[in-house]
């Protein structure tokens, strides 16, 4: 298995795996929209590659705004349901957010599940004062920061880009 950044010719598979993993076409549809977004990050795409270059993971970091402070989300992160529970998602995840803070990057915002991502230092958002734009249970509502005192200060209302509300 190999985890590289995303290229051009992945677009189709990185397509397959997000609607493999979540049963639908949102997900996907998500991901092409961001693509052409000025939210665009490619640096920050990643798959999950087997031996015969079967795209089985994808993972996508882009550009938000805490009220006006540059962060990013994680999302979507997707593993073809047969390669999932192997640790690819996660690998992953790991990936992109020592990408992340290799760049400088200050924080990451995620909605997803309070059991999976403090794995990774997510905690909940609405501790630091930071709101999700639509209604969601604060515990899956999460940010993780990548350097000591990131947060500090910080307080508002995550602004998505236009992809997030048009899917």
């Amino acid at each position: 298995m190999q985890i590289r950044t995303e290229i051009f010719k992945d677009a189709a598979g990185i397509r397959l795996v997000h609607q493999a993993a979540f049963g639908q076409r949102t997900e996907a549809d998500l991901v092409e929209a961001l693509r052409e977004d000025e939210a665009s990050l490619p640096h920050y795409s990643r798959v999950a590659v087997t031996d015969k270059g079967e795209i089985v993971g994808h993972v996508l970091l882009s550009r938000i705004y805490i009220e006006d402070i540059p962060s990013l989300a994680l999302a979507p992160v997707g593993v073809k349901p047969h390669w999932q529970r192997k640790g690819i998602g996660s690998e992953l995840i790991r990936q992109v957010i020592e990408d992340a803070r290799e760049a400088g990057e200050s924080h990451i915002v995620v909605l997803g599940h309070d059991s999976y991502y403090p794995q990774f230092g997510f905690e909940r958002a609405v501790d630091y004062g930071i709101e999700a734009p639509f209604p969601v249970p604060m515990d899956v509502f999460l940010v993780m920061p990548l350097e000591r005192q990131a947060l500090k200060g910080i307080a508002g209302t995550v602004r998505y880009s236009k992809p997030f509300s048009a899917v």
